[in-house]
Formats: structure tokens, sequence, C-alpha cells
């Protein structure tokens, strides 16, 4: 089988991981797809991306991400919400929502009464880590699209128009040049982060130091205090591992929460959670069906749930490169986003921060370079934030999940599976 293709060009600028956007999976055609800009182009484009993978959907959608979400707005309006700090090392963190309990109960033998414990208040922090994407274009060619009106992006501007106008879309309404490239890196922007929220980034040494990579989903899960459970036992044995913890915590715990699978592991799933001769599906499954409308067809749908937890499958979790095993992440209500860029509405805010003279989220930068080049204009788009958890012991994940499939039948469309096909995030 051939090697999937790795990107390993990103670097480390004034603690900000920067992924260079020239890449050929970072361009306008991988990324623009269908009627996506029209009337709405200020909008449009990245609620479809945003929406786009139902994984990161539900992610950003979790109980604790609309909780973060409105401690942020709450911050920016002022109010005195104090949830920034600072840890021993110097790193920006999040001082997580804090949970209130009780230290256990005691009695003596001869005491009439039990002694009362303690009210207790815990609350960690999640390191901030920042990251942007930056575009930049030599100056000689800055020129010749100003005297032209040709860009680098003509020939794929040019057609989108037309399949624009194709659909019944006004001419009045078109984007210009200019305003589809801003698009399309904010496009390609809102598609890095959610990458990064979700497999986070790598470590990266710089002087000397290791630069602690973006806390993304894969991170968290990452920690020795997260479960792990072998997916080598099979679908429905993993899962019944997974039911006996769930009922030892409490199912409660769980509500509102989902299992977030890799597309392989979604596949291994499909395989092996089937009816039985009773027609009845394996202890904690319930399976539905229905059907969608998909490029103007009814298509039948199968929808999974585990312990009445939906399955959903990601198009962005990471896939092992040589084995092509997936895994499963348990995501309950107490794992969120979050992110100083609101992801819920980026299209708004970050057209909004591109008005503005001086933005925290928006930077433009002209300097001199070495021969030949002399000059580059560069635009950079940034962000920061984080995965937070607030429960350990809900946290759990099964890894090493095989599809099932003869790895032959993955020869040549290795790079559709695996996300290193999007962005530069694991070397």
């Amino acid at each position: 089988m051939k090697p999937i293709r790795m990107y390993k060009n990103i670097t480390q600028e004034n603690g900000a991981t920067v992924v260079k956007s020239d890449l050929e999976a970072l361009s306008i055609e991988n990324l623009i797809v269908g009627g996506k800009l029209g009337n709405n182009l200020a909008q449009a484009l990245f609620t479809s991306i945003v929406e786009s993978d139902a994984g990161f959907a539900a992610l950003i959608n979790t109980p604790l991400s609309r909780q973060l979400r409105a401690m942020r707005d709450a911050s920016i309006a002022g109010e005195n919400v104090p949830i920034y700090g600072e840890d021993a090392d110097g790193n920006l963190t999040l001082k997580n929502i804090p949970k209130m309990s009780f230290s256990a109960m005691t009695s003596n033998p001869d005491d009439c009464c039990v002694i009362a414990g303690d009210l207790q208040v815990c609350q960690d922090e999640t390191i901030l880590k920042a990251i942007c994407i930056e575009k930049c274009e030599k100056e000689l060619n800055r020129m010749v699209a100003a005297v032209s009106g040709a860009s680098t992006s003509s020939a794929v501007y040019a057609a989108y128009k037309q399949m624009l106008i194709s659909e019944g879309i006004p001419k009045s309404s078109l984007p210009t040049l200019a305003q589809f490239e801003q698009l399309s890196l904010i496009g390609q922007f809102i598609t890095l982060n959610m990458l990064t929220f979700i497999n986070g980034l790598l470590s990266v040494e710089q002087n000397g130091n290791i630069v602690k990579r973006f806390s993304g989903l894969a991170q968290v899960y990452a920690r020795p205090d997260v479960l792990p459970i072998s997916g080598s036992v099979g679908i429905i044995e993993a899962f019944n591992q997974v039911l006996c913890r769930m009922n030892i915590i409490g199912s409660r715990v769980f509500a509102g929460g989902f299992f977030l699978a890799s597309r392989t592991a979604y596949a291994a799933i499909q395989q092996e959670v089937i009816e039985k001769r009773d027609g009845k599906y394996p202890t904690g499954w319930t399976v539905t069906e229905s059907t969608e409308t998909v490029n103007g067809f009814q298509m039948p749908v199968k929808k999974y749930y585990f312990n009445n937890l939906p399955i959903i499958e990601s198009d962005l979790v990471y896939v092992d490169p040589d084995t092509l095993d997936g895994d499963i992440y348990l995501v309950p209500p107490t794992v969120g986003i979050f992110s100083g860029v609101p992801l819920d509405m980026p299209g708004n805010f970050i057209l909004q921060e591109w008005e503005k003279k001086t933005s925290p989220f928006v930077h433009f930068n002209e300097s001199a370079t070495a021969y030949p080049d002399c000059w580059t204009a560069c635009d950079r788009l940034t962000n920061f934030g984080g995965v937070v958890a607030t429960d350990a012991n809900a946290l759990l994940k099964i890894t090493g999940i095989s599809a099932g499939c003869d790895p032959e039948m993955y020869q040549g469309i290795e790079g559709m599976i695996n996300i290193n096909s999007y962005a530069p995030f694991i070397a």
C-alpha cells in the first residue's frame, strides 16, 4: 500500500503555530464546492463548512461548549467574569467552571452522630494556545494583479462565477475577485480550526524548547487518566466494556453526550452491529432507518445509538496512516470547545475584524525579503482556545478499531481517508 503523504511544514512564530496556506491540499478548489457563496456570501460559506462535519457540529454544541461560549460573551461584554489565568510555566489558561462536592462523611464507634464532610471546590485549568494561517503574495505578483486584474486564483474564480450564474445567481450578487480570495482564506481558516479542535497540533521544538501543542480533543483523550479500551476485541465486546463503565458512573452523567467515530471505525460498526436471528440488535444498541435527500435523490440511512447516545461519524478524526485503524471517543456533556473566535458565527465576526485598522485576530504585514522577491505582503488570521474537559471519569476512548476491509480496498484513496489530505497536522 502506498504511504499516506505527511505534511511537516508548520512553524512557530511568536508562540503561535503557523500553517502555510499555499499547500495544494488547502487550495481553493479543494475547499469551495458547489453554490456556497451566492447572495449571502458573508455567511453561507462558513455555515456550510462548520456544518459539513456532523462530529464537529456536535462538539461545538455540547452543553459545556455553550456554557464556555456564554462565559466568553459575558467577558467581552465587560462583565466581571474571571475566566483567564496563568499557570506556573507562564501559559495562558482558561479557568474551568468550578465543581463543588463534599468530602467523605466519617464516624467514630461510640459517637451518636455521623461527622459531616467539608464542602470542597475544585477548579482546574486548560492551557490555551494560538493557531493562525497566513497567505503571502510576492509584491511583483501583487502589482501584476493590480494592473491586469488577474491573480493565481483567477481561473478558479472565473469558473466559479460561471457556475453561480448557471445556478441563477444574478450578476449583481456575484463576489468580486478580492472578495472571493478573502472568503477562500477565511474558509480555509475555519477548516483549520475544525481540524485543530479535534486533532490538536504537534509538539514543536523552538530554540531548543518544546512548545506544547494545541489542546485538541485527541490531546485531552491522550491523558493518562482517560480510560482506553482496545478495539481489537471487536465492536460488540468493546462497547460491552463501555456499557460497564457507563453503568458504574451513572447513565445520567452522559445524557446529552455522543460517540465520535472516525470513518474507518464507523465502517466497523456498520459491519458488526447487525440484527440477530430474532430481529433484535445486540445489547445496548438501537438502529433507526430513514431517508435523506442527497443530490436530489432519496437515500436510505441507518443511524446507530448505543445506550441512547448517538454514534456520529466524522471525516476529521485522525486515522492511523499505516494500519488505517480508527478510534471512537465517548464525548460526555462535560467536554466542550473554548474558542476566541466565535466559530458559531465565524463569517460575520471575521469580516468585521477585517475592516478594523487594528485587530487581534486579523493581521496584515508587508516586509522586505531576500532577492529576487524583495517584498512580500501577508494576510494572517489568528485564533486561540482549546478543548475543555471537566470530568475525567466520564472520558474513554476505543482505540485501534479495524474497518474489517482488505487493505487493498484503500489502495490509491488513502489521502481521502486521512485528515492529512486537508491540513498538515500529523508528522
